[in-house]
């Protein structure tokens, strides 16, 4: 039954990615790739790609270590302090389990309402790290949980202290995990739409900033299908659906071939 399952939505998947190829794969031409987009069609998805990198790595930067901060308290500190911590734990799971709109809408009301920032790359940002710390927190405490205690047991025995474990042996051994975790991560966020919407915007500007409108590939798609205006929609909505695609399969490859080589090389160190 499972077997059955899974074929089914391997079938699905490749009849979705199979049409996306034959509208879109004749499109992705250089100037498609860094030209700048047209709205009555015939441009490029630059700015785009630009601003999708942009945001999510800078995401990534903040989140990733807030996360690991997070998760490197609950895993080595907690236990001996001997109180658990419910209101970060109900934080965690109402940010991870509530629809990314209403996180979006949330940061609009704080950074433009009451702050005054345009809805803008920046802002956009702010709501990216807010709907992706819980899932950093998630991903280290994983990875922090696949080390051995009898890792943490020896370095303490030597002397260490809690923070020299988790700094000198909790992290190293379990940084292919992290780094995997951190690819997929990426992905989860770099097809984000709906927040970026309202935050960063649906449009992009033609001298870049941290305070200009901030479209990502995955809103383009979304403006293309629904108010774009060029006779060739469909087709530019999968070309750049496929340059998503494209993205975010190599990001996961080489975040899956670097934990691999961490992963060797930490057996090795043993």
């Amino acid at each position: 039954m499972a077997a059955g399952l899974g074929l089914v939505a391997a079938l699905l998947f490749l009849a979705i990615v199979g049409n996306l190829l034959r509208e879109g794969l004749f499109g992705l031409t250089w100037h498609f790739w860094v030209g700048y987009p047209n709205r009555l069609g015939g441009g490029g998805i630059g700015p785009e790609l630009l601003n999708t990198l942009v945001m999510v790595g800078a995401t990534l930067m903040v989140t990733a270590p807030l996360g690991l901060l997070v998760a490197i308290f609950q895993r080595e500190y907690r236990p001996a302090w001997g109180r658990p911590l419910p209101a970060i734990n109900r934080l965690q799971a109402t940010l991870l389990s509530a629809p990314t709109i209403v996180v979006a809408l949330v940061v609009y009301r704080v950074a433009v309402g009451w702050w005054h920032w345009p809805v803008s790359i920046l802002t956009g940002c702010v709501a990216l790290a807010v709907i992706n710390w819980p899932f950093m927190i998630l991903v280290a405490d994983q990875a922090l949980a696949s080390v051995p205690d009898r890792y943490r047991l020896a370095s303490r025995a030597l002397g260490a202290t809690r923070f020299e474990t988790a700094w000198k042996v909790s992290i190293p051994a379990s940084l292919h995990v992290l780094v995997e975790g951190w690819g997929l991560g990426f992905a989860r966020l770099a097809g984000e739409s709906a927040a970026l919407i309202v935050t960063a915007g649906v449009n992009v500007s033609r001298h870049w900033s941290f305070w200009g409108p901030g479209e990502t590939l995955a809103v383009h798609i979304w403006y293309i299908r629904t108010e774009g205006l060029a006779l060739n929609r469909d087709a530019e909505a999968a070309a750049t659906g496929i340059a998503l695609m494209l993205l975010i399969t190599a990001v996961i490859w080489l975040s899956e071939r670097l934990a691999r080589v961490l992963r060797v090389s930490g057996e090795n160190r043993e």
